[in-house]
């Protein structure tokens, strides 16, 4: 939580993320817990169970997916206020877009065997 901005929890509150969210359960955790499913590219069942196993929280699959449409404007401001804090500055016109690759190799068999790039 140390590497997030200042303000996160308020821009949580002023997004409407937490929204409908019970008075028992933790901002901190909330949060754990989406990043469990977009960080680590775990499915919404799968990311549940681990939630669960973590003690972090135990809701629904389809809870999860309700929480993660929520919070489409929380994230975009954390990633932006984390932009923001590396001297990044980013186009408000919203004429830029930001495209993230991935890529790995694969190389045939053999002394002579290619060597491919997988996007």
């Amino acid at each position: 939580m140390s590497l997030f901005p200042d303000k996160w929890e308020e821009l949580a509150a002023t997004t409407g993320a937490l929204k409908g969210l019970r008075k028992e359960k933790d901002t901190e955790n909330y949060l754990r817990t989406l990043l469990i499913h977009l960080g680590c590219y775990f499915s919404m069942r799968e990311t549940v169970i681990r939630a669960k196993l973590a003690k972090i929280e135990d809701i629904t699959d389809v809870a999860l997916l309700w929480h993660l449409r929520k919070s489409k404007e929380w994230l975009h401001s954390l990633c932006v206020s984390l932009f923001e804090e590396q001297g990044i500055a980013l186009n408000k016109g919203g004429g830029f877009q930001v495209r993230l690759f991935d890529a790995t190799t694969v190389k045939e068999p053999g002394k002579t065997g290619s060597l491919w790039r997988i996007h």
